[in-house]
């Protein structure tokens, strides 16, 4: 698979739970061919941009809790990537606050660190 088509995909992930643009059912199927970190950073992300303290964060934690609940392997990868040395890397590294205004951005380097 290309940069730009992993790139692409992962992006359509984040902004379809976020945005609502993605049933559970599309966004499973658009997960499961991501790598475990992917997911793993994907759902992190949009679980710190919208903590449940937030009146906004309702909806997306709703795709959220529809999708893991749902999907047992999608909970599965994320605990993969979850101990995964690139997650690290990006812990020790960055902050997902920094990318709250630039998915593109996020998605654009851990694709790349994942192929890379």
């Amino acid at each position: 698979m290309s940069f730009e088509h992993e790139k692409r995909e992962s992006l359509r992930l984040l902004s379809g739970l976020e945005n609502g643009n993605l049933t559970a059912a599309d966004a499973y199927n658009l997960a499961e061919k991501r790598d475990p970190v992917m997911i793993h950073l994907v759902l992190r992300y949009l679980r710190e941009k919208y903590p449940s303290t937030q009146a906004a964060a309702a909806g997306v934690s709703r795709r959220l809790i529809e999708l893991t609940s749902t999907y047992d392997k999608v909970v599965a990868m994320s605990k993969k990537g979850e101990k995964d040395s690139i997650t690290e890397w990006f812990t020790e590294s960055h902050s997902m606050g920094e990318f709250y205004d630039a998915p593109e951005q996020f998605i654009d380097l851990i694709v790349e660190k994942i192929e890379g």
